[in-house]
């Protein structure tokens, strides 16, 4: 009688629940048997409304912890609207039926941990290659093909959740190429992408004419860091050596392009002053060094001063650290020898005899 009494009571509460979260259509595997494990839930909780919602409400900030709307979405979206109710029916002085809402979120909150744990090992594989596609960013490079993927994700568990996940195997393999093919096209966008940006731009202005030969070799190297990431995209660290290389390459192509196109275009008064900014330059790297005024030689010749004059200073400050680190080095060999000499030991008087 009291079992009877049980159903008929939680019955309207599951409808109303499932009715609210629109999965009326989309039950939870073995949900018939919530009617009577909520209401020995609601039976601990009698005449203690208060206690029972905040069990509810910690059940509800662990489950959020725990990523319960992806890995058991179906649970996830029924506990939030018994949350609600219970939050409503407390409000109204309702204390039995807020206990019974209570009690129903916290065994959707049992069941759903459960279900995780079968989401993570049927899909394990997926969880993986979403974590691979979080440590590179593809959720913000990428975002509208990652949520994509994400809801597909969703979607697969939903069918365990459900009780329908006999024939995965092959949605599985067709996600996780996909979520292979999003690494790749990540990587791409991030490590190719901004050289070919750089010689599209200077494409766009033009100049690419006027350096022909350097756009060209930018060009190569760019196809060559797509076509390497391409097939490389597991190795991060290759993919961005390569898409730094080819994007130095494209920007150099870039303003040598813009500098070309200014010679070109000068008359005779602007290459002088061209000429003299350009001596400028050295001349502040000359003073910079301490060279003096290297402003009566030809320009190459400035350059090779400078060079010298730095290779010499270069040489000045690591001979006395070099000195310094032998030094130490030749002490601390001393250290290691004295501590490594054993010391004797000290021998004991004899006692007298008495």
């Amino acid at each position: 009688m009291f079992s009877m009494l049980r159903h008929s009571t939680f019955l309207p509460v599951l409808l109303a629940l499932l009715l609210a979260s629109g999965c009326a259509s989309k039950h939870i595997a073995n949900e018939e048997a919530f009617d009577d494990l909520a209401a020995r839930k609601a039976e601990a909780f009698t005449g203690d409304t208060d206690s029972a919602l905040d069990k509810a409400e910690d059940a509800l900030i662990t489950a959020r912890n725990e990523n319960i709307a992806l890995y058991s979405p179906l649970h996830w979206q029924q506990m939030n609207e018994s949350i609600k109710t219970a939050r409503k029916d407390d409000l109204a002085g309702k204390n039995q039926q807020a206990i019974e809402a209570a009690a129903w979120a916290l065994t959707l909150f049992e069941s759903a941990m459960t279900n995780k744990q079968k989401v993570e090992d049927r899909l394990s594989v997926l969880l993986v290659q979403k974590q691979t596609l979080e440590e590179i960013k593809a959720n913000k490079v990428l975002p509208a093909a990652y949520q994509k993927q994400f809801e597909q994700i969703k979607a697969l568990a939903q069918r365990i959740e459900a009780g329908r996940n006999g024939n995965m195997n092959d949605d599985i393999s067709d996600l996780l190429e996909d979520m292979q093919a999003l690494e790749r096209d990540t990587m791409l966008e991030l490590h190719w992408r901004p050289a070919r940006k750089t010689l599209d731009k200077a494409e766009d202005e033009g100049v690419d004419d006027f350096a022909a030969d350097t756009f060209r070799a930018a060009e190569k190297l760019t196809e060559e860091a797509r076509d390497t990431i391409s097939d490389q995209y597991p190795n991060r660290v290759l993919s961005e050596q390569i898409g730094k290389r080819a994007l130095r390459a494209a920007q150099h192509a870039l303003y040598i392009g813009r500098e070309a196109e200014k010679i070109i275009n000068m008359d005779i008064d602007d290459a002088e002053q061209a000429a003299l900014r350009f001596e400028d330059y050295l001349h502040q790297l000359a003073a910079a060094l301490n060279a003096g005024d290297l402003r009566n030689m030809a320009f190459i010749d400035q350059t090779l001063a400078l060079v010298q004059k730095a290779n010499e200073l270069s040489v000045n400050i690591k001979a006395p650290l070099e000195k310094r680190i032998q030094e130490l080095t030749s002490r601390l060999h001393t250290l290691e020898s004295e501590a490594s000499v054993p010391v004797p030991a000290t021998s004991k008087p004899k006692l007298s005899q008495p």
